[in-house]
């Protein structure tokens, strides 16, 4: 006969519960991100001065879209419940302070879902984190480029 420690199993579900609660909270900022993010480029994009501009912010913009959709079936999934959030408005002055901002944002979304993908071992929460954080990067080589193609 084996003995259990019920200690141990309320520990490791303290753990899980934890962790659970880590995840879901960074998938909800995640989903207010992404929807941040497409109605700031959706604004910027209709500021491009040519059509290569155009063309990267809306290539960013149609991603966003993808990982809003993405965040937003797993935390239906994970929580059984559908996310409740406000979408924040990017404020800029300028294009090239929008591109600024938008290359900055994308680095700070790479690292967030970065330590998001870290929490979990569970694959699907972590390839979508992991699409999404590949995207972002690739935002901000795009928005970099942009960005110094103006001065």
């Amino acid at each position: 006969m084996y003995y259990v420690n019920p200690n141990s199993y309320n520990q490791l579900y303290r753990v899980y519960e934890g962790t659970y609660k880590q995840v879901s909270q960074a998938i909800l900022e995640a989903i207010k991100g992404e929807a941040a993010a497409i109605n700031f480029y959706s604004r910027l994009v209709k500021e491009a001065p040519n059509a290569k501009h155009k063309k990267d912010i809306a290539h960013a913009l149609e991603d966003e879209k993808v990982h809003l959709q993405q965040f937003i079936q797993l935390f239906t999934t994970l929580t059984g419940k559908q996310p409740t959030y406000q979408v924040m408005q990017t404020q800029y002055s300028s294009y090239k302070e929008g591109l600024e901002r938008a290359y900055e944002d994308e680095l700070e979304a790479y690292e967030d879902y970065r330590n998001a993908y870290l929490l979990t071992q569970n694959l699907a929460v972590r390839d979508v984190f992991f699409r999404a954080m590949t995207d972002e990067i690739e935002h901000a080589i795009r928005f970099g480029f942009l960005r110094s193609s103006l001065s």
